[in-house]
């Protein structure tokens, strides 16, 4: 696959998930990225052990999926001298990006402030919270709480009169990290004309809003959410059980269109055929529950394959609801690669989400064409400490005199 970012140099101080997927997007995108780490690493590296991943140093599949085609470096950033060493490396680089709190990163030296009066040059991003005004500017803000409690998302999106969904683990950081590397190659283009930097910014909370965005246009005219499947606004844009308890969300969004098609090629029920109740569409939409019944009735009378059949012949819009363990063997996602087994460094493979854009020169014929690659391993804490160490001058004496001090750790197998 083409890499249209390689030769830019990334210097990556982040942490958990948002942060560090927007600096392994732009690894993908060629960029050579330096993970830097203290000495007990990022504490993202023990999250999988949540979700039942194994977090050993040579399988650690989740920290994996954040931190791949990364270089490792560790510096103890309170001592003198690992700030020196940083400041080294951003002398040349072109991108900082931290998903340090703001208070942090002031007492580190390393706040936008600070760093944009000595390295001009620098393009600084951060992703945060709840943004970098307000009362809650300074709160924790992991994406369970940012994104989804604060945004409408956890109880809105759940089926009306039930618990707020149980969001799952990732979600709302892997979205913010599409947008901060995105706008982190806006203020590369704009670094490209002007050699000077700029400040990019991003939330956990505006990505959720924006994610929102018809949400927060709708409800001011009078819709109401969370909704109910048994009486959605369109009766024909919603989920419906198959006979072997599988389920299709049918998207028809030109009722007047398939609506009689629906009923006689899907649902053998042309007796339902230009029935004034049901169609056009407002008359439809006034007996919405009416007829979510008629067809969640219809649709329980088949199997999911036979309802894919007889949809995909009328040519009405549909997928299979499926649970994520299904997409792991999904044709479309494996054909398109966007699920790839990763070897870990224990021999074992572990099927990976990639990164979702890729870039071609001329006109693809084959996947292997805008194949992505996985060029190596998420890196173990510091693990290309020396070899980073000796590319800014560093001479075998001065590092390890650094690692004896504590400055400096490189972690191995």
């Amino acid at each position: 696959m083409f890499k249209p970012l390689e030769g830019v140099k990334v210097i990556d101080l982040t942490y958990f998930v948002a942060g560090p997927g927007a600096a392994k997007i732009l690894a993908d995108w060629g960029a050579d990225v330096i993970k830097v780490e203290p000495s007990f690493g990022d504490p993202g590296r023990g999250t999988g052990g949540t979700m039942n991943d194994p977090t050993e140093k040579d399988c650690n599949p989740f920290y994996t999926a954040y931190n791949a085609n990364k270089r490792g470096l560790s510096l103890n950033l309170k001592a003198q001298e690992g700030k020196d060493i940083l400041d080294k490396l951003l002398e040349t680089a072109d991108v900082f990006i931290t998903s340090y709190r703001t208070g942090a990163l002031v007492r580190l030296g390393l706040d936008y402030d600070t760093l944009s009066k000595k390295h001009p040059h620098i393009i600084w991003a951060q992703i945060n919270g709840f943004g970098d005004f307000g009362p809650a500017k300074d709160n924790p803000g992991f994406d369970t709480v940012a994104f989804w409690a604060r945004s409408g998302a956890m109880i809105d999106i759940a089926e009306k009169n039930t618990s707020p969904i149980n969001p799952p683990i990732g979600f709302g950081d892997a979205t913010t990290s599409c947008s901060l590397s995105g706008g982190i190659c806006a203020a590369l283009y704009q670094k490209q004309k002007t050699g000077k930097g700029c400040k990019v910014m991003v939330s956990l909370f505006s990505q959720a809003i924006w994610n929102n965005s018809a949400l927060i246009v709708s409800t001011q005219y009078g819709d109401e959410y969370p909704k109910t499947r048994r009486n959605a606004v369109s009766p024909v844009i919603d989920s419906f059980e198959c006979s072997d308890g599988k389920w299709i969300f049918l998207s028809i969004l030109e009722p007047d269109r398939y609506y009689n098609a629906l009923m006689e090629k899907c649902l053998d029920r042309p007796d339902l055929k230009d029935d004034p109740r049901f169609t056009p569409a407002a008359n439809g939409k006034a007996n919405a529950e009416e007829l979510i019944a008629v067809i969640s009735e219809e649709f329980k009378k088949h199997t999911q394959d036979e309802m894919v059949r007889r949809l995909t012949a009328a040519d009405i819009a549909h997928e299979r609801i499926q649970h994520v363990q299904e997409v792991l063997d999904d044709p479309q996602a494996l054909a398109n690669k966007y699920v790839v087994p990763v070897q870990n460094l224990d021999g074992t493979f572990t099927k990976q989400s990639m990164s979702p854009v890729r870039f071609a020169v001329k006109e693809p014929t084959c996947i292997e064409d805008i194949d992505p690659t996985i060029e190596c391993q998420a890196p173990m804490v510091g693990q290309h400490s020396v070899e980073i160490l000796k590319e800014y001058g560093y001479d075998d004496a001065a590092i390890e005199k650094l690692m004896a001090s504590g400055v400096v750790t490189v972690d191995k197998l």
